[in-house]
């Protein structure tokens, strides 16, 4: 009988819960602009693309959970010589968006990225030579976003700042301190209240 009543209660306190909460969700692409602190480098601009959700719970507050593939690196010349290190990222920010407009929201959260791939291509002269540089990164990066939102009818826009807390690669390969620095911008596609 106990256990009856207590799921008869669970259910009672997520369909309020539920009727309370809009979940949006939708597709979003956008542009990086990347460097690694710490090394003499120039940015570089790159892509990303994926998902994410949307749970606004009242007209002040949300939580968004994204998807996210993101290419960043940095790149550099010096005596004619081109170097590009990419490392490409599946990443998991959780965003509280705090609405202080209508449709304008400030948006800060952890976020995690996980390595897929990380490569060095250097060019000098006609001759490009690509290096695999997996095992130097460090498989698990942690993040810290921080943007503006704003949702135009079934649009969003956004520009977020990511600053990293852990280093990117090992500190034989990258030095002490070697932190993610990403600047994004977005535009994302919203379906409506799907519940």
């Amino acid at each position: 009988m106990r256990k009856l009543l207590v799921l008869a209660v669970a259910i009672l306190v997520a369909g309020s819960v539920k009727a309370q909460m809009d979940i949006t969700v939708g597709p979003k692409v956008g542009f990086n602009v990347t460097n690694i602190s710490n090394w003499d480098a120039k940015n570089k601009f790159s892509v990303h693309v994926g998902g994410f959700a949307e749970l606004r719970f009242n007209d002040f507050f949300a939580v968004q959970p994204e998807l996210v593939y993101s290419r960043q690196g940095a790149r550099d010349k010096e005596n004619g010589v081109k170097t590009r290190l990419r490392v490409n990222y599946l990443n998991i920010p959780i965003l509280a968006k705090l609405y202080v407009l209508d449709e304008l929201s400030v948006d800060l959260g952890p976020e995690l990225g996980f390595v897929l791939n990380a490569k060095s291509k250097i060019k000098d002269g006609g001759k490009t030579t690509t290096y695999r540089v997996n095992s130097d990164a460090n498989t698990v990066a942690v993040n810290f976003a921080m943007g503006l939102s704003y949702n135009w009818n079934e649009l969003m826009f956004s520009a977020r700042y990511n600053i990293g807390l852990s280093n990117v690669f090992d500190k034989d390969f990258g030095g002490g301190n070697n932190k993610n620095h990403v600047f994004q911008l977005s535009v994302g596609y919203r379906f409506g209240n799907l519940f």
